[in-house]
């Protein structure tokens, strides 16, 4: 699949929206523009990086409509009084099959006072950055619900016909004059969806890519407006890049709009006849962040036989060192760290800094049992970070290339960087390697600096790529070997 293609289209979750163009009411005279469609430019919601093709899983239990799509118009008199809640007008389970772990914000936009007058209340769903194995993902839903009100001899209901006509008119337009960055989808029409309504698809193909279902529907005096958009990227995408960024298909996309603006279009009509249309419970106005999880306490250990074993190796890298271990646990890991560290070795009128630092996590699931799976979400985030910044550079610290041994484990890399930051200064190279439910990483590096200096003297003098990888490489070797044979004792 090319980069930036559209994701390769899945089984429907509901039936799709019928197909061809629909027909709008009759329209009256043409009356005040509440806004013009953008025609040579479509507006998108923010879109966060997130390649290769992603399913959209198939719809999994709705909840029964809450009322039929269709609501004749409702006197002013029997009308509800209340403004709805537009948050809780979808089914939850499709908003997390969707949306996962949704950031839910609301809206008002009251134009009482403006000719023509309405209230537009809107909700969306985000979640902008979210790891889905060795992707990025972002979706998003957005909802937008318009009651008009009447003026001088037009009724509510003519406005919104209005209102909805222009919407229709617009996606027309599009379809029919085509733009070089742009693809618009013929635009279908969504059958048993309120009084009329259509869908349309937007896949902007230029140098910001982004593609999203939007979906318009009348019921009554209320227009209704949806966007669905999804994308996702390769964590291993260079840093600032769009390369391999895919976006939902025409297919899903419609698919999913379509049932955003059917949900919607059946909560409007039953809260314009005062009646239940809440599919969820109502949430806050903004998701609450979730609490930072706490770092856990690490608690010193005596040096483990798996490390011992590596000191033959070590030692000559780091002269005099001293040795030093713990063991941390949080949720379903297990991590054990042993370093061999001198940061004063003699060497002339300088001192030298070298160290050699292993850390092997192992992973369990909920029951306890070792987890592969859990290893390699944290192997191909570990990868991926290393990738990200593969010949990129930020502030006085640089990544070199990742380089992948076939023979370390199931899979494995390292990466040489300079490192110049406030701690320190020194050239080092990580080596991370996967193997069943754990994950072994071992660094190396150093640096030499004038006597009496600190170890962040920007007169360090770093170790070199070839010198730091030509140590690693046989001190990793050493620690696969031991913790083979050891495990982690």
């Amino acid at each position: 699949m090319s980069s930036g293609n559209p994701e390769r289209p899945t089984a429907p979750a509901t039936a799709p929206a019928g197909s061809g163009p629909t027909a709008p009411s009759p329209l009256p005279a043409r009356g005040p523009l509440r806004w013009l469609p953008p025609v040579a430019g479509v507006t998108a919601l923010a879109v966060a990086a997130g390649g290769g093709s992603y399913l959209l899983v198939s719809r999994l239990n709705a909840a029964d409509p809450p009322a039929p799509a269709a609501s004749p118009a409702v006197p002013v008199s029997q009308g509800p009084a209340a403004p709805p809640d537009v948050c809780t007008m979808l089914d939850p389970v499709d908003v997390g099959r969707l949306v996962p772990q949704a950031k839910v914000s609301d809206s008002t936009d009251d134009r009482r006072d403006s000719s023509p007058a309405y209230v537009t209340w809107g909700c969306s769903w985000q979640n902008l950055d979210f790891s889905h194995g060795e992707y990025r993902r972002s979706r998003q839903i957005s909802v937008k619900v318009t009651r008009h009100e009447g003026q001088k001899t037009e009724t509510a209901d003519t406005i919104a016909r209005r209102d909805y006509g222009y919407d229709l008119e617009a996606a027309r337009f599009a379809e029919s004059h085509p733009q070089k960055d742009y693809y618009r989808s013929p635009v279908r029409k969504a059958e048993g969806v309120g009084d009329e309504a259509h869908l349309q698809y937007t896949w902007a193909k230029g140098k910001t890519r982004y593609a999203f279902g939007a979906g318009f529907s009348r019921v009554g005096d209320v227009t209704v407006e949806v966007q669905y958009q999804a994308d996702q990227q390769r964590k291993d995408a260079p840093l600032f890049s769009a390369e391999g960024r895919q976006s939902v298909t025409e297919e899903n996309a419609l698919r999913e709009a379509g049932l955003v603006l059917r949900q919607v279009s059946e909560a409007v009509a039953a809260w314009r006849q005062g009646r239940p249309y809440a599919r969820s419970t109502p949430g806050p106005t903004s998701s609450p962040s979730p609490s930072p999880t706490p770092t856990p306490t690490p608690t010193a250990i005596a040096f483990p036989g798996v490390c011992a074993e590596v000191t033959p190796v070590a030692e000559p890298l780091v002269p005099g060192a001293a040795l030093k271990s713990e063991r941390a646990q949080s949720g379903d890991r297990t991590t054990v760290t042993c370093r061999w560290n001198n940061r004063e070795i003699p060497a002339g009128d300088k001192h030298r800094l070298r160290s050699v630092f292993v850390t092997f996590t192992a992973f369990v699931d909920r029951v306890g049992k070792p987890d592969p799976w859990a290893a390699e979400q944290y192997y191909i985030d570990r990868r991926a970070d290393a990738k990200e910044w593969e010949g990129s550079g930020f502030q006085e610290s640089f990544w070199y290339e990742v380089t992948e041994p076939e023979d370390w484990g199931e899979r494995a890399f390292h990466q040489y960087r300079k490192n110049r930051t406030p701690s320190a200064h020194v050239g080092v190279a990580e080596a991370v390697v996967l193997s069943g439910p754990a994950v072994v990483e071992v660094s190396f590096g150093g640096s030499d600096r004038p006597k009496g200096a600190e170890i962040n003297d920007p007169k360090s003098v770093l170790m070199p790529q070839k010198e730091v990888i030509a140590s690693l490489v046989p001190v990793t070797e050493a620690v696969l070997e031991s913790f083979q044979r050891n495990g982690v004792r």
